[in-house]
């Protein structure tokens, strides 16, 4: 009778003889049932040290679970606390920059004030020279007040309460062009409006401000002696509707693409081009608070093509 062969056994002084590989020899009945006994054996130790090692395995999966979910827990943990220290540093700033721009207007006014009466009233008594001074004071005054606005402006889009709802961009882009009437017959403009525009979602008090400002440097930033052509169109990119607002001004180096939508930074003096220096940073958080995006397509010489994107509504 053959066997698979995994030990030897001795027992009742009947030998039993298992070798790997070999064949079972038993001279008795009794050494068969003995042999089969240590096979079962055999068997009964293996399954246990599989159960064994099982059961130690899922209980070491546990553990490694459970360290998981600690460890998560607590990176949950810090991620929302450092999110709520933020936003509470944030919401400090803002109101921060709203109180000293708010409080700044009432000297600045005074300056102005006194300034421009000294100018009416005694001109005639002053010198060419302190007439200047005067007129250099009133104008500094007027820039810093409109300083002051853009900072109000932007400080207040951190607190507008966000109620979306659909928004007509047709009527918006007419509002913005009828705001900038003034500028655009100053500067013998053409604007172009592609209608119809797409109807998107999003917040029409942060709209307004978005479209000003970039309608309002595509007429400003122009070659001396250029007369701005500016061009309004969408088109829908699937879920999103993508607004373009291009012109034949002077352009921008692709390198500050990104940098020109921060807090006062300018790539030309006052002097040439007048300005602030908030308007595409007013442009880029107020996007950022309607859950949209703003950038730039442009080259030096190239003209500009500014866009915004929003939910696509119809």
């Amino acid at each position: 009778m053959r066997w698979p062969v995994k030990a030897i056994a001795w027992g009742g002084g009947v030998l039993v003889v298992l070798v790997a590989g070999g064949t079972l020899w038993a001279r008795s009945p009794e050494a068969r049932l003995l042999g089969l006994a240590v096979l079962a054996l055999l068997a009964l130790t293996a399954f246990v040290l599989l159960a064994l090692m099982s059961a130690q395995m899922q209980a070491r999966v546990r553990e490694d679970e459970q360290r998981l979910a600690e460890l998560s827990a607590t990176l949950e943990k810090r991620v929302a606390e450092r999110t709520l220290a933020l936003e509470e540093a944030n919401e400090a700033l803002s109101a921060f920059t709203y109180s000293v721009s708010h409080d700044l207007r009432a000297p600045l006014r005074a300056i102005h004030g006194f300034s421009q009466l000294l100018l009416e009233e005694h001109a005639t008594g002053l010198s060419a020279q302190a007439n200047g001074y005067l007129e250099r004071v009133i104008a500094a005054t007027l820039r810093m007040e409109s300083l002051i606005n853009d900072l109000l402006q932007y400080s207040r889009l951190g607190r507008e309460p966000m109620a979306f709802a659909p928004v007509a961009l047709d009527a918006e882009v007419a509002v913005a062009l009828e705001t900038l009437a003034v500028e655009i017959r100053s500067r013998a403009a053409v604007v172009r409006v592609h209608s119809p525009l797409p109807v998107v979602m999003g917040h029409p008090v942060l709209i307004a401000p978005v479209l000003q400002n970039l309608i309002g440097n595509a007429l400003k930033f122009v070659a001396p002696g250029v007369h701005p052509e500016v061009a309004i169109s969408a088109e829908r990119r699937e879920q999103l509707a993508r607004v373009w607002i291009a012109d034949n001004g002077i352009g921008i180096a692709p390198a500050h693409h990104e940098r020109i939508f921060t807090v006062f930074e300018r790539l030309h003096g006052s002097a040439a081009y007048p300005g602030t220096g908030i308007g595409l940073a007013i442009v880029r958080k107020a996007m950022e608070r309607m859950h949209g995006h703003a950038g730039v397509d442009s080259a030096v010489g190239s003209g500009s093509r500014f866009w915004i994107e929003l939910p696509f509504v119809g």
